[in-house]
């Protein structure tokens, strides 16, 4: 005997559009290997009237009440993304005995813990696959597959606009501007990409799995988060001269009681999988103290990714076979502070070409205890000439005030690039 279970949708854009067509289209293929006859009984978007006329088989609402009011409902997704009234709609939903599916990664990193403890207190449950990933399943790897393990520390590229950006920086010489329109155009990045390139989305994405894989209510708002925006080509090309790649990561380690969570631009060694993950896709690093590094690799946004994710937590809630994370023995996060991370870095900047100024810059760096392991200065035909370092071992604390007094210097132009070795991720 088939089990029917009856799904209101709400949000038809480009995820929930995709999570349409595959309930439609691979409606038989799950049918057949799972047994549950999914059936979308109700969708709700603002443009229900539009949308209805195509697909009569549907009832199509404007209000999300209608979704949760309806009792033969017993899973709503929602996919509209933003803050309010997604909230509202999950804890609502919640409350009235209905189980949830989203791919809100940034209420969950911002609201996650009200939303669990209502789930609780409803006894009722959440799947969030799609919100980290889109199409790669790294939330069922780290709860079920890796649950063995303690987990050690996480490294992800986590956003496909901007590693689309830095492939084409890579691979075509492009400026940053030129690569954003680029994917602009192919439609890897928003008109206001602002929310991509300056690292927020992956951030939330950071946030969520970090809070799962160690147990530990993370704020947020204590994560530092630097973009892409001040990546040149001379960087990049630099950076694989010397054996490296610059992608954007989502970083979280344990470190004693304490958690390194951060997101910018690293450098990561050629040898590292995540070196070799080119254009939209994404991949994440998860390495726990038994099985060591595991790297999941795939399409981590677009329609039908994401749809593939929410179609795996609606068959398993269905079966009964995904449960809420034991959030009741989660502990507050403890942050490592910026005086105690410790890391090579590359710095870049433009100086005027005169006698001297490199003399005032290592100056600079020993004043702070910085260690300069190696300079090179590029040749250029304007005013003001690129000056490449790499350094040694460094308290984060004191690079900082190192580059705050160098960016002062008046032969400096602008300010400096300052990147991280992530020699810690390296596979050799």
């Amino acid at each position: 005997m088939n089990k029917v279970v009856k799904i209101g949708l709400i949000g038809l854009g480009t995820v929930g559009s995709g999570v349409a067509h595959l309930l439609k289209h691979n409606h038989e293929e799950i049918l057949r290997k799972t047994g549950i006859d999914l059936k979308l009984a109700i969708a709700c978007d603002i443009r229900a009237d539009e949308i209805g006329e195509k697909n009569s088989a549907i009832t199509y609402t404007k209000d999300w009440k209608d979704v949760i009011a309806d009792p033969e409902i017993t899973i709503v997704i929602e996919l509209i993304g933003g803050t309010e009234p997604a909230y509202t709609i999950i804890t609502e939903a919640l409350r009235a005995g209905k189980n949830v599916v989203t791919a809100n990664k940034k209420l969950l990193a911002e609201k996650g813990r009200s939303i669990f403890e209502t789930a609780a207190a409803s006894d009722k449950t959440i799947g969030f696959e799609a919100s980290v990933g889109g199409g790669i399943p790294c939330i069922r790897a780290l709860n079920e597959g890796l649950a063995g393990n303690r987990i050690l520390s996480i490294s992800g590229i986590l956003n496909g606009t901007t590693n689309y950006i830095l492939t084409r920086m890579e691979e075509e010489n492009k400026s940053f501007n030129d690569a954003l329109r680029d994917a602009q155009e192919k439609g890897f990045a928003e008109a206001d990409p602002a929310f991509d390139i300056e690292g927020y989305d992956a951030a939330h994405k950071i946030c969520v799995i970090s809070t799962l894989a160690y147990g530990r209510w993370i704020d947020f708002s204590a994560i530092s988060i630097q973009g892409i925006t001040q990546i040149s080509p001379l960087d990049i090309r630099f950076a694989k001269e010397m054996g490296y790649a610059i992608k954007l990561l989502g970083i979280s380690k344990i470190a004693g009681d304490e958690i390194d969570i951060r997101v910018h631009p690293a450098m990561i060694h050629q040898s590292h999988p995540l070196a070799s993950v080119h254009n939209e896709n994404n991949a994440i690093t998860i390495n726990g103290d038994m099985t060591g590094a595991v790297t999941l690799h795939g399409k981590g946004a677009g329609s039908f990714p994401t749809a593939s994710a929410v179609a795996s937590d609606i068959i398993q809630i269905a079966r009964g076979n995904i449960s809420l994370p034991e959030t009741s023995a989660f502990s507050e996060a403890k942050y490592l502070s910026s005086e105690r991370r410790i890391t090579r870095y590359y710095m870049r900047l433009r100086t005027k070409d005169r006698p001297g100024i490199l003399a005032k810059i290592a100056g600079a760096f020993g004043k702070h205890g910085v260690s300069i392991a190696s300079v090179i200065q590029k040749e250029s035909n304007s005013e003001f000439v690129p000056l490449l370092f790499m350094t040694h071992e460094a308290v984060e604390n004191n690079i900082l005030a190192a580059i705050d007094e160098i960016n002062g210097f008046e032969f400096v132009d602008g300010k400096a690039t300052l990147i991280p070795i992530e020699d810690s991720f390296a596979n050799r």
